[in-house]
């Protein structure tokens, strides 16, 4: 049975998230897990189970094959799951201030969730 390089499967993760403009406290709160294993898992300080794998991977659009083995991620994958965040997320402001950065946080990355669900249908009406 082949042993998971954690360490690479980590730095995987790390840049997925990176290039989609989220932070660590935005993935942890989406996958309800704190941002502390987040860290520890980017550095490859601690094992990451199928279930925490599968929902980094559907949350990345990127095949699980390609954060375990070592293949090749598929760049234009990587763009779409960025285009469906929207790239001027971060450029959003809300009328109402919210006091707590971590519910500001949980806020934006449910709105980037909830844009990517709705780029989906639309892609799923365009091209199926």
């Amino acid at each position: 049975m082949k042993q998971l390089d954690y360490k690479k499967i980590g730095i995987r993760l790390r840049n997925a998230r990176e290039y989609l403009g989220l932070t660590q406290l935005q993935v942890a709160q989406i996958l309800n897990i704190g941002r502390d294993a987040i860290l520890r898992i980017e550095n490859g300080n601690r094992k990451i189970d199928a279930n925490e794998l599968m929902n980094f991977s559907k949350l990345y659009n990127i095949s699980m094959d390609e954060l375990v083995n070592n293949t090749k991620i598929d760049e234009h994958e990587l763009r779409l799951a960025k285009a469906k965040y929207g790239v001027n997320a971060k450029e959003e402001t809300t009328k109402e201030k919210i006091n707590d950065p971590e519910e500001e946080a949980y806020n934006n990355a449910k709105k980037k969730i909830q844009s990517i669900h709705k780029a989906k249908r639309m892609e799923k009406k365009l091209f199926n």
